[in-house]
């Protein structure tokens, strides 16, 4: 069995004190895979890959790197996309040490602002990232533009996801 295979295996491995969600929904899945861009030749970096729902979404590509923080997961996550290399550890530290082309977050929203802040350091073609409604992407310099893809929420996660969420592309202006 590739990882957990449905949402009551899904909800199982969820660790509600680390806001845990994994979005399931196949419809905003292939919204923020579309929304990525990812080409053959990218690296991708996804950051909060949880039990590896978007990993496994996503299309073949160079090189797939998964982080997750929660040592429970990683081999759900190891399963889930064989193909991919995993990481466990502090997010906001990788994604200064990896190289990558498209990055992908789903992270709590205090991480994901802590992320937001950071990404003018960074080094990256493409970002999509599951966002609080309240996120402020004006705070980025000009260099960026930033288009909200969907809302998810609810039952697009499981276990559903109590708050209403935003998958929001960042991509540099060229």
């Amino acid at each position: 069995m590739r990882g957990p295979a449905n949402r009551d295996e899904l909800h199982a491995l969820a660790d509600p004190a680390l806001e845990q969600h994994f979005l399931v929904s196949p419809d905003k899945l292939t919204m923020l895979v579309d929304a990525a861009g990812i080409r053959p030749s990218d690296t991708v970096l996804e950051v909060g890959a949880g039990a590896g729902t978007v990993a496994r979404a996503m299309p073949p590509c160079a090189g797939l790197t998964v982080v997750e923080l929660d040592p429970r997961l990683l081999e759900a996550l190891r399963r889930a996309v064989p193909h991919a290399h995993v990481r466990q550890g502090d997010a906001l530290q990788l994604v200064h040490e990896l190289r990558y082309d498209v990055l992908i977050g789903s992270l709590p929203d205090a991480v994901t602002e802590s992320l937001i802040d950071l990404l003018p350091q960074l080094s990256f073609r493409t970002a999509v990232l599951a966002t609080g409604q309240d996120s402020d992407f004006g705070r980025l310099p000009p260099e960026f533009t930033v288009t909200e893809i969907t809302r998810i929420g609810g039952d697009d996660f499981s276990p559903p996801q109590p708050s209403v969420s935003r998958i929001v592309r960042v991509a540099r202006r060229t």
